[in-house]
């Protein structure tokens, strides 16, 4: 094997048959762009993999005794290339400490979002899950992928628009700041109309923001019920108007 050193720990890297590589069904980033996985494919195929897999090894009991496969931990995009390259063998590092559910989409959501590789929904999704399969408060997620409490928050309210807005979302037809424009509306027919002036052009994230301040407060008026007087203050109100020559 070759052997990979960093500033804390040494790595063993190991070059292992490509077919025993599973796909991480823990895996947050759900879109590939094939057009890219065939560009990577090209430079891999001449250059090789320059940056190694990470794996875990899994063990499975058969007839024929123990079977070694390895799970991905990350590094999706660069096996699907080597796959395309037709690469008979991939380096990785295999890491035995991800056995669990959680720690495989806490480190594959990591490198994710240090590359930048997950749109906004898929962002949100991996956040929601780990809050709700594995109990995580929005600031320990915040911890763990070093952003703010509030950037997490605000990431899996986009969870809240409707289906189709959250498919242009995850496609980059909608911009984040968009869509988070949009949630300032609590009506999802004002969203949808909106978002329909945002596909058109010519509406920025501030404009949309100014459209909801000023919808909430027309909404505010009309909500705004009349008060009814008291008849036993309406001559008080007469009377005290005539003395004081002033509206009471």
């Amino acid at each position: 094997n070759l052997e990979s050193t960093d500033t804390t720990r040494k790595e063993n890297v190991f070059y292992v048959e490509i077919n025993k590589i599973k796909a991480n069904p823990d895996q947050p980033r759900h879109d590939f762009d094939e057009e890219g996985i065939k560009e990577l494919s090209k430079s891999v195929r001449k250059y090789g993999v320059l940056q190694p897999l990470l794996v875990t090894k899994v063990e499975t009991e058969t007839p024929k005794g123990l079977e070694v496969s390895y799970q991905l931990i990350a590094g999706e995009r660069r096996l699907r290339a080597s796959q395309v390259a037709g690469l008979p063998q991939v380096p990785v590092i295999i890491r035995d400490e991800f056995e669990h559910k959680q720690d495989r989409l806490e480190v594959a959501l990591i490198e994710n979002v240090q590359r930048k590789d997950l749109n906004p929904v898929e962002e949100a999704e991996a956040y929601d899950r780990l809050a709700k399969e594995f109990g995580l408060t929005h600031k320990e997620i915040a911890d763990k992928v070093s952003k703010s409490r509030e950037v997490v928050a605000n990431a899996v309210r986009l969870l809240n628009l409707p289906k189709d807005i959250r498919d242009a979302l995850r496609a980059e037809k909608l911009s984040r700041a968009h869509a988070k424009a949009l949630l300032s509306f609590s009506d999802e027919t004002k969203q949808r109309e909106v978002y329909n002036q945002i596909l058109a052009g010519g509406v920025s994230s501030k404009d949309v923001e100014s459209m909801a301040s000023s919808a909430k407060i027309l909404a505010g008026q009309a909500n705004r019920k009349p008060v009814k007087k008291d008849n036993k203050f309406v001559e008080l109100e007469k009377n005290l108007g005539e003395t004081l020559s002033a509206p009471v």
